[in-house]
Protein backbone atom coordinates (compact mmCIF):
# COMPACT_ATOMS: atom_id res chain seq x y z
CA UNK A 1 0.00 0.00 0.00
CA UNK A 2 1.36 3.60 -1.04
CA UNK A 3 1.69 6.34 0.98
CA UNK A 4 0.59 9.79 -0.12
CA UNK A 5 1.77 13.14 1.42
CA UNK A 6 0.65 16.40 -0.32
CA UNK A 7 2.26 19.68 -0.94
CA UNK A 8 0.74 23.15 -2.31
CA UNK A 9 3.93 24.88 -3.60
CA UNK A 10 7.19 22.75 -4.68
CA UNK A 11 8.88 25.62 -1.99
CA UNK A 12 7.17 23.27 0.79
CA UNK A 13 8.67 20.23 -0.69
CA UNK A 14 11.33 18.68 2.23
CA UNK A 15 14.81 19.33 0.98
CA UNK A 16 15.64 15.80 2.25
CA UNK A 17 13.20 14.40 -0.65
CA UNK A 18 14.69 16.27 -3.62
CA UNK A 19 17.93 14.30 -4.12
CA UNK A 20 15.60 11.14 -4.60
CA UNK A 21 13.01 12.83 -6.13
CA UNK A 22 15.75 14.31 -9.20
CA UNK A 23 16.37 10.61 -9.26
CA UNK A 24 12.94 9.86 -10.27
CA UNK A 25 12.87 12.81 -12.97
CA UNK A 26 16.51 11.90 -14.42
CA UNK A 27 15.48 11.79 -17.78
CA UNK A 28 12.67 14.53 -17.52
CA UNK A 29 14.28 17.24 -16.15
CA UNK A 30 17.91 18.62 -15.34
CA UNK A 31 17.14 19.30 -11.82
CA UNK A 32 14.44 19.60 -9.39
CA UNK A 33 14.82 23.51 -10.04
CA UNK A 34 13.41 24.15 -13.58
CA UNK A 35 9.96 22.27 -11.98
CA UNK A 36 10.60 25.03 -9.39
CA UNK A 37 10.69 27.62 -12.42
CA UNK A 38 7.89 26.23 -14.08
CA UNK A 39 5.70 26.17 -10.87
CA UNK A 40 6.88 30.35 -10.50
CA UNK A 41 6.53 31.43 -13.77
CA UNK A 42 2.96 29.65 -14.24
CA UNK A 43 -0.29 31.77 -14.56
CA UNK A 44 -1.18 33.69 -11.20
CA UNK A 45 -4.61 32.11 -10.30
CA UNK A 46 -2.82 28.32 -11.04
CA UNK A 47 -3.16 26.75 -7.30
CA UNK A 48 -1.08 23.41 -7.40
CA UNK A 49 -1.21 20.11 -5.58
CA UNK A 50 1.71 18.17 -5.75
CA UNK A 51 1.92 14.22 -4.85
CA UNK A 52 4.75 12.47 -2.79
CA UNK A 53 4.40 8.61 -3.01
CA UNK A 54 6.33 6.38 -0.42
CA UNK A 55 6.55 2.91 -0.16
CA UNK A 56 5.35 0.97 3.19
CA UNK A 57 9.07 0.43 4.49
CA UNK A 58 10.92 3.78 2.92
CA UNK A 59 10.70 7.13 4.04
CA UNK A 60 11.78 8.31 0.52
CA UNK A 61 9.84 8.85 -2.16
CA UNK A 62 9.02 6.51 -4.87
CA UNK A 63 7.05 8.40 -7.06
CA UNK A 64 5.19 12.25 -7.93
CA UNK A 65 2.45 13.33 -9.56
CA UNK A 66 1.14 16.89 -9.63
CA UNK A 67 -1.93 18.83 -10.82
CA UNK A 68 -3.14 22.65 -11.18
CA UNK A 69 -6.92 24.42 -10.53
CA UNK A 70 -7.34 27.32 -12.38
CA UNK A 71 -11.05 29.27 -12.23
CA UNK A 72 -13.06 29.14 -14.81
CA UNK A 73 -14.68 32.27 -15.89
CA UNK A 74 -17.70 31.55 -14.34
CA UNK A 75 -19.75 34.90 -15.57
CA UNK A 76 -18.48 34.46 -19.29
CA UNK A 77 -20.59 30.91 -19.34
CA UNK A 78 -23.53 31.85 -17.28
CA UNK A 79 -26.37 33.86 -18.97
CA UNK A 80 -26.95 37.35 -17.43
CA UNK A 81 -31.03 36.10 -17.14
CA UNK A 82 -29.16 33.46 -15.01
CA UNK A 83 -27.59 35.40 -12.93
CA UNK A 84 -30.22 37.90 -12.45
CA UNK A 85 -32.84 35.54 -11.16
CA UNK A 86 -30.66 32.96 -9.10
CA UNK A 87 -28.30 35.63 -7.42
CA UNK A 88 -28.20 34.10 -4.54
CA UNK A 89 -26.41 30.52 -6.32
CA UNK A 90 -23.20 32.12 -7.04
CA UNK A 91 -21.72 28.28 -7.65
CA UNK A 92 -20.31 29.36 -11.34
CA UNK A 93 -17.79 31.76 -9.29
CA UNK A 94 -15.73 28.61 -8.10
CA UNK A 95 -16.33 26.42 -11.21
CA UNK A 96 -12.61 25.58 -11.80
CA UNK A 97 -10.37 23.36 -14.65
CA UNK A 98 -8.10 20.82 -13.40
CA UNK A 99 -4.82 19.99 -15.09
CA UNK A 100 -3.03 16.77 -14.68
CA UNK A 101 -0.16 16.36 -15.79
CA UNK A 102 4.08 16.53 -14.09
CA UNK A 103 5.83 19.43 -15.40
CA UNK A 104 5.35 20.73 -18.88
CA UNK A 105 3.14 17.38 -19.72
CA UNK A 106 5.95 15.80 -21.45
CA UNK A 107 6.07 12.98 -18.42
CA UNK A 108 2.84 12.60 -18.36
CA UNK A 109 0.31 11.98 -15.59
CA UNK A 110 3.11 10.82 -13.00
CA UNK A 111 6.69 9.50 -12.88
CA UNK A 112 7.30 6.28 -10.41
CA UNK A 113 10.14 3.81 -9.81
CA UNK A 114 9.19 1.00 -11.74
CA UNK A 115 8.86 -1.58 -9.30
CA UNK A 116 5.78 0.63 -8.19
CA UNK A 117 4.78 1.25 -11.66
CA UNK A 118 1.10 -0.89 -11.26
CA UNK A 119 0.73 0.46 -7.92
CA UNK A 120 1.51 3.81 -8.31
CA UNK A 121 -0.83 4.29 -11.77
CA UNK A 122 -3.70 2.65 -9.65
CA UNK A 123 -3.03 5.15 -6.46
CA UNK A 124 -3.04 8.07 -9.23
CA UNK A 125 -6.49 6.96 -10.94
CA UNK A 126 -7.78 6.53 -7.56
CA UNK A 127 -6.61 10.60 -6.26
CA UNK A 128 -8.18 11.25 -10.22
CA UNK A 129 -11.71 9.83 -9.65
CA UNK A 130 -11.70 11.40 -6.16
CA UNK A 131 -11.53 14.72 -7.69
CA UNK A 132 -13.80 14.10 -10.07
CA UNK A 133 -16.38 13.76 -7.51
CA UNK A 134 -15.87 17.17 -7.00
CA UNK A 135 -18.88 19.59 -8.39
CA UNK A 136 -16.71 22.71 -8.65
CA UNK A 137 -14.64 20.86 -11.17
CA UNK A 138 -16.27 21.41 -14.66
CA UNK A 139 -13.09 20.57 -17.05
CA UNK A 140 -10.48 18.48 -17.02
CA UNK A 141 -7.37 18.31 -18.74
CA UNK A 142 -4.89 14.91 -18.88
CA UNK A 143 -1.44 14.11 -20.45
CA UNK A 144 -0.33 10.64 -20.52
CA UNK A 145 2.06 8.38 -22.12
CA UNK A 146 0.15 5.85 -24.30
CA UNK A 147 0.51 2.53 -23.80
CA UNK A 148 1.76 3.21 -19.99
CA UNK A 149 -0.28 5.48 -18.89
CA UNK A 150 -3.26 5.34 -20.70
CA UNK A 151 -6.33 6.43 -18.81
CA UNK A 152 -10.21 6.66 -18.24
CA UNK A 153 -12.02 9.10 -16.83
CA UNK A 154 -15.73 8.52 -14.79
CA UNK A 155 -16.65 11.09 -16.09
CA UNK A 156 -19.49 11.15 -19.41
CA UNK A 157 -18.46 14.31 -20.54
CA UNK A 158 -20.51 16.29 -22.97
CA UNK A 159 -17.30 17.99 -24.49
CA UNK A 160 -14.49 15.28 -25.44
CA UNK A 161 -11.19 16.10 -27.43
CA UNK A 162 -7.76 13.90 -27.67
CA UNK A 163 -5.09 14.47 -29.95
CA UNK A 164 -1.32 12.46 -29.92
CA UNK A 165 1.70 14.15 -29.80
CA UNK A 166 5.13 12.66 -30.41
CA UNK A 167 7.88 13.78 -27.94
CA UNK A 168 11.47 13.06 -28.73
CA UNK A 169 13.31 10.84 -26.21
CA UNK A 170 17.08 10.87 -25.17
CA UNK A 171 19.73 8.77 -27.62
CA UNK A 172 21.25 6.27 -25.78
CA UNK A 173 24.92 5.94 -25.98
CA UNK A 174 25.38 2.54 -27.81
CA UNK A 175 29.17 3.19 -28.94
CA UNK A 176 32.19 4.82 -27.41
CA UNK A 177 33.56 8.02 -29.93
CA UNK A 178 31.63 10.40 -32.23
CA UNK A 179 33.21 8.70 -35.53
CA UNK A 180 31.77 5.55 -34.18
CA UNK A 181 28.71 7.18 -33.99
CA UNK A 182 28.53 8.56 -37.26
CA UNK A 183 29.45 5.37 -39.27
CA UNK A 184 26.51 3.30 -37.76
CA UNK A 185 24.22 5.57 -39.36
CA UNK A 186 22.71 5.17 -42.98
CA UNK A 187 25.22 6.55 -45.74
CA UNK A 188 22.56 9.51 -46.93
CA UNK A 189 22.64 10.88 -43.30
CA UNK A 190 26.12 10.13 -43.07
CA UNK A 191 27.30 11.69 -45.63
CA UNK A 192 24.72 15.11 -45.11
CA UNK A 193 26.16 15.72 -41.65
CA UNK A 194 29.85 15.36 -43.08
CA UNK A 195 28.82 17.75 -45.65
CA UNK A 196 27.58 20.19 -42.64
CA UNK A 197 30.16 20.50 -40.98
CA UNK A 198 32.82 20.74 -44.22
CA UNK A 199 30.86 23.74 -45.04
CA UNK A 200 30.22 25.35 -42.00
CA UNK A 201 34.44 24.99 -41.10
CA UNK A 202 36.17 25.36 -44.89
CA UNK A 203 33.54 27.39 -46.55
CA UNK A 204 32.22 29.73 -43.57
CA UNK A 205 35.14 29.46 -41.42
CA UNK A 206 33.05 28.69 -38.43
CA UNK A 207 35.16 28.00 -35.26
CA UNK A 208 33.59 26.12 -31.98
CA UNK A 209 33.97 27.09 -28.58
CA UNK A 210 33.92 25.26 -25.27
CA UNK A 211 33.04 28.04 -22.22
CA UNK A 212 32.82 25.59 -18.67
CA UNK A 213 31.64 28.73 -16.65
CA UNK A 214 29.07 30.72 -18.21
CA UNK A 215 31.15 34.52 -17.20
CA UNK A 216 34.14 33.21 -19.71
CA UNK A 217 31.93 33.76 -22.79
CA UNK A 218 33.22 36.43 -24.96
CA UNK A 219 32.16 39.91 -24.45
CA UNK A 220 30.49 39.12 -28.11
CA UNK A 221 27.91 36.97 -26.30
CA UNK A 222 24.63 38.32 -26.90
CA UNK A 223 22.60 36.58 -23.33
CA UNK A 224 21.75 39.62 -20.75
CA UNK A 225 23.57 39.30 -17.67
CA UNK A 226 21.50 38.05 -15.59
CA UNK A 227 20.64 35.17 -17.99
CA UNK A 228 24.06 34.28 -17.54
CA UNK A 229 24.20 34.23 -13.98
CA UNK A 230 21.11 31.96 -13.32
CA UNK A 231 23.25 29.94 -16.08
CA UNK A 232 26.31 30.18 -14.10
CA UNK A 233 24.37 29.24 -10.63
CA UNK A 234 23.14 25.60 -12.65
CA UNK A 235 26.68 24.64 -13.18
CA UNK A 236 25.75 25.03 -16.50
CA UNK A 237 28.63 24.46 -19.98
CA UNK A 238 28.27 26.84 -23.11
CA UNK A 239 29.22 25.25 -26.54
CA UNK A 240 29.25 27.83 -29.30
CA UNK A 241 29.39 28.78 -32.79
CA UNK A 242 31.97 31.52 -33.47
CA UNK A 243 32.61 33.46 -36.62
CA UNK A 244 34.99 36.80 -36.88
CA UNK A 245 34.74 37.62 -32.92
CA UNK A 246 30.82 37.13 -33.56
CA UNK A 247 28.73 34.12 -31.48
CA UNK A 248 26.15 33.00 -34.48
CA UNK A 249 24.52 30.68 -31.66
CA UNK A 250 25.27 28.46 -28.87
CA UNK A 251 24.15 25.26 -27.10
CA UNK A 252 23.55 25.44 -23.60
CA UNK A 253 24.49 21.95 -21.55
CA UNK A 254 23.03 20.89 -18.05
CA UNK A 255 24.58 17.62 -16.02
CA UNK A 256 21.61 15.40 -14.91
CA UNK A 257 21.50 12.80 -12.93
CA UNK A 258 23.44 9.40 -13.64
CA UNK A 259 24.77 10.33 -16.89
CA UNK A 260 21.87 12.08 -18.29
CA UNK A 261 22.92 15.14 -20.31
CA UNK A 262 20.77 17.71 -21.64
CA UNK A 263 21.09 20.42 -24.17
CA UNK A 264 19.32 23.26 -25.32
CA UNK A 265 19.91 25.46 -28.82
CA UNK A 266 19.95 29.04 -28.67
CA UNK A 267 20.42 29.92 -32.35
CA UNK A 268 21.27 33.79 -32.56
CA UNK A 269 21.49 34.40 -36.86
CA UNK A 270 17.91 36.42 -37.55
CA UNK A 271 15.30 33.71 -38.20
CA UNK A 272 13.76 33.89 -42.23
CA UNK A 273 16.98 34.63 -44.18
CA UNK A 274 20.29 32.33 -44.63
CA UNK A 275 21.46 30.96 -41.78
CA UNK A 276 26.01 30.22 -41.51
CA UNK A 277 25.14 27.18 -38.98
CA UNK A 278 22.42 24.75 -39.78
CA UNK A 279 20.10 23.74 -37.44
CA UNK A 280 21.66 19.92 -37.44
CA UNK A 281 24.79 20.70 -36.16
CA UNK A 282 23.40 22.31 -33.35
CA UNK A 283 22.13 18.72 -32.34
CA UNK A 284 25.48 16.92 -34.03
CA UNK A 285 27.78 19.66 -31.61
CA UNK A 286 25.77 18.08 -28.78
CA UNK A 287 26.52 14.57 -29.74
CA UNK A 288 30.07 15.76 -30.12
CA UNK A 289 30.23 17.18 -26.68
CA UNK A 290 28.18 13.61 -25.36
CA UNK A 291 30.29 11.22 -26.63
CA UNK A 292 33.29 12.89 -25.00
CA UNK A 293 32.46 12.77 -21.85
CA UNK A 294 33.07 9.24 -20.37
CA UNK A 295 29.93 9.35 -17.66
CA UNK A 296 27.12 10.65 -20.49
CA UNK A 297 24.49 7.75 -21.19
CA UNK A 298 21.83 9.74 -22.47
CA UNK A 299 21.75 12.42 -24.47
CA UNK A 300 18.30 15.08 -24.21
CA UNK A 301 17.75 17.82 -26.74
CA UNK A 302 15.21 20.62 -24.82
CA UNK A 303 13.55 23.44 -26.28
CA UNK A 304 12.24 26.71 -23.89
CA UNK A 305 13.17 24.12 -21.29
CA UNK A 306 11.25 21.41 -22.23
CA UNK A 307 11.69 18.08 -24.75
CA UNK A 308 11.04 18.28 -28.16
CA UNK A 309 7.23 18.03 -29.16
CA UNK A 310 5.64 17.41 -32.54
CA UNK A 311 2.17 17.63 -33.67
CA UNK A 312 3.39 15.04 -36.84
CA UNK A 313 5.20 11.94 -36.59
CA UNK A 314 6.83 12.43 -40.07
CA UNK A 315 8.55 15.88 -38.60
CA UNK A 316 10.62 13.26 -36.14
CA UNK A 317 12.23 11.41 -39.28
CA UNK A 318 15.47 13.33 -39.21
CA UNK A 319 16.09 12.79 -35.79
CA UNK A 320 15.16 9.14 -36.11
CA UNK A 321 17.48 9.06 -38.34
CA UNK A 322 20.13 10.02 -35.84
CA UNK A 323 19.46 7.56 -33.73
CA UNK A 324 16.49 9.39 -31.22
CA UNK A 325 13.71 8.18 -30.39
CA UNK A 326 9.99 8.88 -29.25
CA UNK A 327 7.30 8.53 -26.88
CA UNK A 328 3.32 9.32 -27.63
CA UNK A 329 1.64 11.74 -25.67
CA UNK A 330 -2.55 11.47 -25.80
CA UNK A 331 -3.75 15.29 -24.79
CA UNK A 332 -7.17 14.96 -23.57
CA UNK A 333 -9.94 17.21 -22.94
CA UNK A 334 -13.14 16.94 -20.95
CA UNK A 335 -15.88 19.16 -20.42
CA UNK A 336 -19.49 18.62 -18.15
CA UNK A 337 -20.47 22.07 -20.15
CA UNK A 338 -20.67 22.89 -23.73
CA UNK A 339 -19.67 26.61 -23.57
CA UNK A 340 -16.26 24.52 -22.13
CA UNK A 341 -14.36 23.95 -25.38
CA UNK A 342 -10.92 23.80 -24.80
CA UNK A 343 -8.60 24.22 -22.34
CA UNK A 344 -7.57 27.72 -20.43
Amino acid sequence: MLIVQKFHSIHEIDQEFIPSLEILLQEDAPSFDSLKEKHDSAPADAVFTYFLFFGPTQNTPIGFAQLALRTLPGKELVPWWKRFFFFWKKDYLHWKQITWKVGDGNSGLFVFDPRYARSGREKVQEIIKEYETRIEIQSQEFFFIKGLQDFKSSWTPIVEQQKDRYVLEPMVKSVKTYQEYLNSLNAQTHQFIKSSWRDMHVKNQVELGDYPNPKDTPTTFPIEEKLLQRWEKLGVQILTFEKDLKVLGCLVMFKGKNGNIFFEPFPFEPQGEETIVPDELYTQYALIKFFEMPEARKCHLLKFGSKLVFEEKEDLKFFQEQNFQFKTLSHQYLSQMPQLTRPL
